[in-house]
C-alpha cells in the first residue's frame, strides 16, 4: 500500500512544484530552443514554419525503483505567419521499474495538424505515449525529408546519468493557476492561443527564435 502511495504523489508533487510565471516559463523556453539550435542536429526551420502548435518544457526527473518527473514550459499557437500569446503548461509523471539516478530533459513537441493543436486545448491535457512517439526530423539527417509528415514530433535533450528502464512517454496539462495569474480571472487557454490576447514583454524574442 506505501509502494502504491508514493506512485501516486511522486506527480502530484512534481505537479505543485510547477508555479513559475509565464515570464520565466519564456525565458526557460527560449534558451531551450536556442540549446537545440545551437545543437549539431538542430530543429530546421520548416519544422516550426510548418507547425501548427508548439510545446518547449524543461522536466527534472529522479529515481530509485520508483521515479517521478516534473517540470513546466510554454505552448504556443501558429497563427498565420505568427505565434499566439504564450500557454503556461506542466508535465508530471511517475514510473516503475529498475532504475536510478537523475536527469533534466529539454523537450520540443510541434503539433503538425490543427486536429492536435484542437485536442491539447479542448482537453487542457496531452500526451505522446512512447510506442507511437515519432522523432523529429534534423538538419544533419536527410533521410528524414519527404514522405507523410506524423502528427507530431518530438525532440529531447537529456542532462545528468539515468540507468535502468524508463518506461512512458511525454505528457502536459495547461497550468490554469499561472495563466490566470498572467492573462486574467476569466481567460482561457484557448482564448489565449487563439491570437486575440496580448502577450507579455519578451514574447518576441521567442517567436523570432521559431520562425
Amino acid at each position: 500500500m506505501q509502494f502504491i502511495r508514493l506512485f501516486v504523489v511522486i506527480p502530484l508533487l512534481a505537479l505543485a512544484a510547477c508555479s513559475n510565471s509565464v515570464s520565466t516559463r519564456m525565458g526557460q523556453s527560449l534558451a531551450v530552443v536556442r540549446g537545440f539550435q545551437a545543437s549539431e542536429h538542430a530543429i530546421p526551420s520548416a519544422v516550426f514554419e510548418n507547425a501548427k502548435g508548439v510545446a518547449v518544457l524543461r522536466e527534472g526527473s529522479a529515481a530509485l525503483v520508483i521515479g517521478g518527473s516534473g517540470g513546466d514550459g510554454i505552448f504556443m499557437k501558429r497563427i498565420n505567419r505568427d505565434w499566439s500569446a504564450p500557454v503556461a503548461i506542466n508535465t508530471a509523471g511517475a514510473t516503475l521499474g529498475l532504475q536510478a539516478g537523475a536527469q533534466s530533459r529539454d523537450i520540443v513537441i510541434v503539433m503538425n495538424t490543427d486536429e492536435e493543436v484542437a485536442n491539447f486545448l479542448e482537453d487542457g491535457m496531452y500526451g505522446i505515449a512512447e510506442v507511437s512517439a515519432v522523432a523529429g526530423p534534423a538538419k544533419t539527417d536527410p533521410k528524414n525529408a519527404g514522405g507523410p509528415v506524423p502528427s507530431t514530433y518530438y525532440y529531447i535533450r537529456t542532462e545528468g546519468l539515468f540507468g535502468g528502464l524508463l518506461v512512458g512517454g511525454v505528457y502536459f496539462s495547461t497550468a490554469d493557476k499561472v495563466n490566470r495569474e498572467m492573462y486574467g480571472p476569466d481567460v482561457t487557454a484557448t482564448e489565449i492561443a487563439s491570437g486575440k490576447v496580448k502577450a507579455p514583454p519578451g514574447a518576441e524574442i521567442l517567436w523570432k527564435a521559431m520562425n
